[in-house]
Order: C-alpha cells, then structure tokens, then sequence
C-alpha cells in the first residue's frame, strides 16, 4: 500500500510542478493573444467581425491564468470551503505513512482514511482539472470546439470537488451513515 501512496504522492507531485508552468506560459499565449486581436480590430481583414469580444476575452483569461492560485481559491469559497490554495504549497506535500487502523470501525472511515491517504494525488490533478477546463471554454466560446459549456462548467466543479476532496469524502460518507 505504501509503494502505490508514494507513487500517486510522486504524480501529484508532478502535476503540481507542472501546473504553474502551464498557468504562466497560457497567461502569456493569451497576453499575446489578446493584443494581437486587438491589433487586428483596426485592420480592414478583421477575423473578430463577428465576435469581438474574444481579444478582451482572452485578456481576462490572461489575468485568470496569472493568478489562478487566487482563482481556485475563490471557487473553493464558493463551494463552501475555506480551503486556501497556493500552487507552491502542493509540492510541499509529503506522502503519509498508513497506520495500522487504517480500515478504521466502520466502512465511512476506511474510505476517509483512504482518501486522506491520496490528498496529494487528488489535489494537483483536481486543480489540473480547472485549468484544463477553462482552456476548453475558451475553445468553445472561440468556436474551436464542439463541445458544449455546460461540459465545461460540470469539469471545472469537478476539479474543485476533487480539490476538496476530504470534506466531499467526509460529507458523503455522513449522508450514506444517517
């Protein structure tokens, strides 16, 4: 059980390293972006004809990416948590070491402990998530994807329950125990 803790704590790892990287190199993609649209408004060849609200767009996304930290931060406030996030702090995770009780008195704390157990897998790739989801709204309002922004949204809630993995876990367990 050890070995499969340290390797789920070694890609939480890895997608936390990752994660910043990616939110730094789209919140520039996306500065480019928006300035060259805004560019290209004052041409006569305009591509934003007919939806000129993506260069503004992609210039909030900009700041979005910039500061996502803050940003998962507020969507863990508004799913009820006060859950601070900081995109140092997932790499700084160290795997625990299971106990002996860790199936616990009744199924509801096997099932908590084993989710307390894999935190550090669930909280980068939960937050992996989100980014990934407000890449594809992008894509979609830009007209680049076919799929539809209610997928969007039922992702990004996903990586926020995945971030708070441990209160959804103890809050499913308390439904399933009454």
């Amino acid at each position: 059980m050890q070995g499969l803790i340290n390797f789920a704590s070694a890609i939480g790892f890895a997608l936390a390293t990752l994660l910043p990287a990616f939110c730094y190199l789209a919140a520039i993609a996306l500065f480019l972006f928006a300035g060259w649209g805004f560019w290209k408004q004052a041409q006569p060849d305009n591509p934003f004809r007919q939806s000129p609200w993506i260069p503004g767009l992609s210039l909030v996304l900009c700041g979005v990416f910039a500061t996502f930290d803050k940003f998962l931060t507020k969507a863990n406030v508004s799913a009820g948590t006060g859950l601070q996030v900081t995109l140092n702090a997932l790499t700084s995770y160290t795997a625990p070491t299971p106990s002996a009780d860790l199936l616990g008195q009744t199924p509801g704390d096997a099932i908590v402990n084993v989710v307390q157990l894999f935190q550090a897998f669930f909280q980068p790739f939960g937050a992996m998530c989100c980014f990934f989801a407000i890449l594809a709204w992008r894509a979609v309002v830009n007209g680049r994807s076919n799929r539809g922004q209610t997928g969007c949204g039922i992702q990004f809630a996903f990586g926020v329950m995945l971030i708070n993995v441990q209160t959804i876990a103890q809050w499913l367990v308390n439904i399933f125990q009454t």
